[in-house]
């Protein structure tokens, strides 16, 4: 039986004394190392044939902890097969993909496909030994000059199949030097047998052999069949890979999960089975879908890549993460936090050059450097920020420190800084109406142990100034939009954030945040309040998704003008003018729809929505003719996206009174990169 599924209602932790730990650790690694030696040597070992299923992802994880941007979903089916003597063989029955963004073809490594059926041999190797190679397993021979043990805790089984409790202890393993491969993590023994019954690790940044490669998790789980064989259960084997030079706000995760099942322990098989190759493959696409139990897209929302995915499971993710020893990537890197932080153009800076680097000297703590020069300004800019995420809790802190920071208009972002550095580039038309800031900013956050709930807290000291003359270059002639002139002065302010969400699996999704903002401008007091609801509900297969989002915010006391609310045009109101209306409260409603036609090139979608500005402010009329709605303004339309959806264009009409627009943007979880 799959024991490790009853774990949650059927397990307690001991804690052993420090003595009898030592001990009871020695003789418990050597009764494994036996029963690992008699179990690959006994001439009448278990023979058995089982059937496996599982899902390999290769997605995007961002490093600001926001949702994973899936790319890649493979599925396999397959036989395990091992004879009395010992040898083994697999044979894959079924393998189909599918791509979710545009991404070059690849194909896996064999250990990505198949089953780890024996614990990983005296040497561990991952990726065929490209990602891993060289590491002593801590239960062969030679361990103990290499590792330390400790008996961490225990946990007794139990379950309807079970006569007796079954006491299994987890062994923490640590590598006494860190500068050659080595194992880091726990092995969990039975007590009585020594038998190997999970296994939990990564490896010392010396075992990686890809200079990519900045982390590599196993994960093996084994349960007990006939009440004394353990044996294969699940696995999961996580590669995560950066550029090693270059520190960029994204890495590449190829996570490989792996089901086993079915087990039969009276095989039969033609004589010469054990003498084909040991891995047999079958080409992508050739096996019937009746070979798979599960659909190609049923595991997403488990594994918290879904777009409606599991909080409690991404929460789980980022704390994995946070438990890592120390990547193998080297501890100081070029960095960028966004492509705009390289390259950029706007009216205000012209074309902005920049760059940074990044320092790690521990899992949990890193500084970024970032700085820059805008041709047309003159000015320089630069951003130092250190951010801390504990190893055992979610607590998290982050501080600032900005000089000419280049900052937008509220209440959310209207255009990607890629795009829009195009579309100052090629057409003249810059969407920002952009000042710049030197300060602090200060953060602390937390959130529950399931992650649906989150809590931050947040201060901010800065000094406001406007942007001078516009720059009128790039090749869109004379017919520049006019900018709008941001109030000079010192801003200080505290806020905090709070924030749910549920989740239906694989389904749907919604989201519900609400910031409270006390502030200083000009020696007067403000508050500034702002409240959010999104919605996401998707088919399995994500061939239809719906989203829809409302916010609201309202001011109060003494605000620079370009703290007040603003709408018209893309991002809020397309079909009305471009941010012609503004006030000290908005509400804004907005939901789309997209349905594929033609998977991966054609998808149709619908867009619609409606929203105000209320509470009139005279500088804004004044200075930035800017006027409240003077009632509900709203658009709809449809449009079409390709390439998996990550560039759309979009045809709204405004209602009432207003006109087409066409709007070209792109998937707005790649956005956050430009």
């Amino acid at each position: 039986m799959a024991l490790w599924d009853c774990l949650a209602v059927a397990t307690s932790a001991v804690a052993q004394p420090e003595a009898y730990r030592d001990q009871a650790t020695r003789d418990l690694v050597h009764l494994a190392r036996e029963h690992r030696a008699r179990a690959r040597t006994a001439p009448d070992s278990l023979a058995y044939s089982a059937r496996a299923e599982g899902h390999i992802y290769f997605f995007l994880e961002r490093n600001d902890g926001g949702a994973p941007i899936p790319m890649r979903v493979d599925q396999v089916a397959l036989d395990l097969h091992r004879s009395p003597g010992g040898e083994e063989r697999q044979v894959v029955r079924g393998l189909r993909r599918r791509e979710l963004l545009p991404v070059k073809d690849f194909l896996y490594y064999r250990d990505r496909l198949t089953a780890v059926m024996d614990g990983f041999g005296d040497q561990i190797r991952v990726g065929q030994g490209y990602d891993v190679r060289g590491v002593l397993h801590p239960l062969a021979e030679g361990g103990d000059a290499q590792y330390r043990y400790r008996i961490a805790d225990s946990i007794r089984i139990s379950g309807p199949d079970i006569a007796e409790p079954i006491l299994v202890y987890r062994v923490r393993v640590e590598p006494r030097r860190d500068d050659i491969p080595a194992f880091v993590g726990s092995v969990f023994l039975e007590a009585a047998t020594g038998a190997l019954a999970r296994m939990d690790f990564t490896f010392t940044p010396s075992s990686y052999v890809d200079r990519r490669n900045s982390a590599v998790h196993v994960r093996l789980d084994h349960s007990l069949w006939e009440g004394r064989h353990w044996l294969p259960h699940r696995q999961t084997i996580e590669v995560r890979r950066e550029i090693p030079e270059l520190d960029l706000p994204v890495a590449t995760v190829i996570r490989a999960t792996l089901r086993i099942y079915d087990y039969n322990f009276a095989p039969t098989v033609a004589d010469d089975f054990f003498d084909r190759p040991r891995v047999s493959l079958v080409a992508y696409g050739e096996a019937d879908s009746a070979e798979y139990q599960r659909g190609l897209m049923d595991g997403m929302a488990e594994e918290g890549l879904a777009p409606m995915g599991l909080a409690e499971v991404r929460a789980e993710a980022r704390r994995i993460a946070r438990e890592r020893v120390a990547s193998g990537l080297p501890g100081v890197r070029l960095y960028a936090d966004r492509l705009s932080s390289v390259v950029r153009a706007n009216r205000a800076e012209g074309v902005y050059v920049g760059g940074g680097a990044s320092f790690a000297p521990h899992s949990a703590t890193r500084l970024e450097w970032l700085a820059g020069y805008g041709f047309w300004s003159g000015m320089a800019s630069t951003t130092l920020r250190a951010r801390w995420s504990s190893t055992t809790t979610s607590a998290n802190a982050r501080v600032e420190l900005g000089w000419n920071q280049l900052r937008g208009l509220p209440p959310r972002p209207f255009v990607a800084d890629g795009v829009n550095t195009l579309h100052t580039l090629l057409l003249g038309y810059d969407y920002t109406d952009p000042y710049f800031a030197s300060g602090v900013r200060a953060e602390v956050g937390t959130s529950s142990g399931a992650g649906d709930t989150r809590l931050a807290v947040r201060i901010e000291w800065e000094e406001y100034d406007s942007p001078g003359t516009p720059w009128d270059g790039g090749l869109g002639g004379d017919d520049f939009r006019h900018l709008r002139p941001a109030e000079d002065g010192r801003y200080s302010g505290v806020g905090v954030e709070i924030g749910k969400s549920w989740s239906g699996g694989p389904t749907w999704e919604i989201t519900a945040a609400l910031t409270a903002t006390g502030s200083r401008w000009r020696g007067s007091g403000g508050v500034a309040v702002t409240g959010s609801v999104e919605g996401r509900t998707a088919s399995r297969e994500l061939s239809r998704r719906i989203h829809i989002s409302a916010e609201v915010g309202t001011l109060g006391g003494e605000q620079p003008s370009q703290h007040h609310y603003f709408m018209g045009g893309r991002g809020t109101l397309p079909g009305h003018p471009y941010r012609a209306y503004g006030g000290r409260h908005f509400a804004l409603l907005r939901g789309e729809a997209t349905f594929a036609l033609v998977p991966v090139w054609l998808s149709v979608r619908t867009v619609t929505g409606a929203g105000m500005v209320g509470g009139s402010v005279t500088s804004l009329i004044r200075d930035w003719n800017a006027a409240p709605t003077d009632g509900l303004l709203g658009y709809a339309g449809f449009g079409v996206a390709t390439l998996h959806d990550a560039i759309r264009i979009d045809g709204h009409w405004g209602v009432p009174g207003g006109d087409f627009e066409l709007v070209v943007s792109v998937d707005p979880r790649l956005g956050q990169l430009l």
